[in-house]
């Protein structure tokens, strides 16, 4: 059995971190932010998908995965601005020619189900739907956002299914999914990868599981934020 100081040189190479500058900030649609990076790679390489970490404070780290790669050197990640806390205090702050830390492994890319595949979420998962989507076009998309930036949104990403969010979340996707389900489009998925709100994900599972559309081993979940709890 490996030795405590053996396990923890073996986590410090494991968990790396890069100095990183920003490149550029962009906002693609109302609500949301684009930053883009130079940042030397893991071993591995970037890879779109790829999930790190950023000191958004002293002791707070919080977690944004790559959604675009451009070379070996670049990534960019999409940030959405609704959420009040120390990751989007710290996203507001940042400007271009700023240096920062990320910190990462080698990517370790999500379990995903076979494909053709459902992918539903909200805008906290915005990139990382992208990242996977874009992998596999046969991907139905279906993704709940701040109403005020669904146009936008739908403008970019034609392909997706954007909805207005309403006051609870995971509702705007629960009636469509329902909908979805009833009408048979989703008769043909061979799988499902659920983000974002922890809570609307397990409601999610429960029913592609219930109504008999796909087994549980089928599903893939990542909780991004729960109701009541910050940095999930």
């Amino acid at each position: 059995m490996p030795t405590f100081p053996a396990l923890v040189g073996t986590l410090a190479e494991a968990l790396s971190g890069y100095s990183a500058h920003v490149l550029d900030i962009a906002a693609p649609a109302r609500g949301f932010l684009y930053i883009e990076f130079r940042a030397s790679p893991p071993t591995g390489g970037w890879q779109p998908g790829h999930e790190i970490q950023i000191m958004a404070t002293s002791t707070q780290a919080r977690r944004y995965t790559a959604y675009r790669v451009t070379g070996h050197d670049r990534l960019g990640i999409l940030v959405a601005l609704d959420a009040d806390g120390p990751g989007t205090a710290w996203v507001r702050r940042l400007r271009r020619g700023e240096d920062v830390t990320l910190v990462a492994t080698k990517h370790r890319p999500l379990r995903l189900p076979p494909a053709p595949r459902l992918i539903l979420g909200d805008g906290s998962a915005l990139g990382t739907i992208d990242a996977y989507a874009r992998a596999v076009p046969s991907s139905i998309v279906a993704l709940e956002t701040a109403p005020s930036s669904v146009a936008a949104l739908r403008e970019r990403w034609p392909q997706f299914q954007l909805l207005p969010a309403r006051t609870e979340p995971g509702t705007a996707i629960q009636a469509w999914l329902e909908e979805a389900v009833a009408d048979g489009r989703l008769n043909g998925i061979h799988g499902a990868l659920l983000l974002g709100h922890a809570g609307s994900l397990q409601q999610q599972r429960r029913m592609l599981v219930g109504h008999g559309l796909l087994d549980r081993r089928a599903v893939t979940t990542k909780p991004y934020w729960a109701t009541g709890r910050a940095g999930l």
